[in-house]
């Protein structure tokens, strides 16, 4: 039987549930530890899925520990995944992977220096819908896709989540926080993308959580939270992608794209499934 590969996280907030509860689904892999900046955060999560808590310097030095996940907020992904790879270990990091060209070419160089493995959320676009889509493309039933139309929007984070300040901090923002689901899922079915050109906007400088246990808080906003861009294809395609976090409702659906032979309404990017 082979040896199951050590995971340790770091970074205990709100989206680690997902990732603790859904890892004894994989084969191949075992959650043992958890690490925060938070001590307190990851003694919970550990105590939650019976897993061992570590500090940060801790986990690096793990002889057990193979991969480690990069759960932490985006202004530090860079840094934190660098980190990884000096320790010797592979990375599995959140979206978005870092905050420019640079520091994604340095992570590669120092990985395969060391002989190791990084990669990145998203991977919904592996699910069989949007396998799906990419089949209908590649067999050539919808013909050359010309063009196309993606929408994410709604009001914002911090109508749900606990500690929404750095969804409106450098490094998120609707583009760069759901935006990496609908562009590799764009690029995956279409091929790489040629040029873009975008508008952005500030509407509201300043947000009031709704969400427990900060209802009331202010936070205030440092990133664009609006922002309608086109991207042109190597293909030719054009395709309109729209991200915000100023709207209230709407009726758009969440990716369509055009051939020259039909039209594929594409199920949402930021999951696996859909019709």
């Amino acid at each position: 039987m082979a040896t199951k590969l050590g995971i340790g996280v770091i970074g205990c907030g709100n989206i680690s549930k997902a990732y603790f509860s859904l890892a004894p689904l994989f084969r191949g892999i075992e959650m043992r530890a958890c690490a925060d900046i938070n001590m307190e955060a990851a003694k919970a999560r550990a105590k939650e899925f019976k897993l061992r808590a570590e500090t940060v310097e801790g986990l690096l030095k793990a002889d057990d520990i193979d991969i480690i996940v990069n759960l932490t907020i985006p202004a530090v992904h860079y840094e934190v995944s660098k980190q990884i790879l000096d320790a010797g270990k592979h990375v599995y990091s959140e979206k978005p992977f870092v905050l420019s060209v640079k520091e994604g070419l340095d992570l590669k160089k120092r990985a395969e220096n060391k002989g190791l493995r990084i990669g990145s959320a998203p991977d919904t676009f592996l699910g069989g819908a949007h396998q799906l889509v990419r089949d209908l493309i590649d067999t050539g039933r919808l013909g050359t896709i010309t063009s196309g139309t993606c929408h994410v929007m709604s009001h914002g984070m911090e109508h749900w989540h606990p500690n929404p300040d750095f969804f409106f901090q450098p490094g998120a923002g609707p583009v760069l926080d759901i935006g990496p689901y609908y562009i590799t899922n764009l690029i995956q079915l279409i091929g790489p993308v040629k040029q873009v050109a975008a508008f952005a906007s500030i509407p509201m400088t300043e947000r009031i959580i709704s969400s427990k246990p900060r209802a009331g808080e202010k936070i205030p906003v440092s990133t664009p939270t609006t922002i309608h861009g086109v991207l042109e294809f190597e293909n030719g395609a054009v395709v309109t992608l729209n991200t915000s976090w100023d709207v209230w409702s709407h009726g758009h659906a969440p990716m369509e794209l055009y051939g020259e032979a039909g039209t594929v309404f594409v199920p949402d990017p930021n999951f696996f499934g859909g019709e």
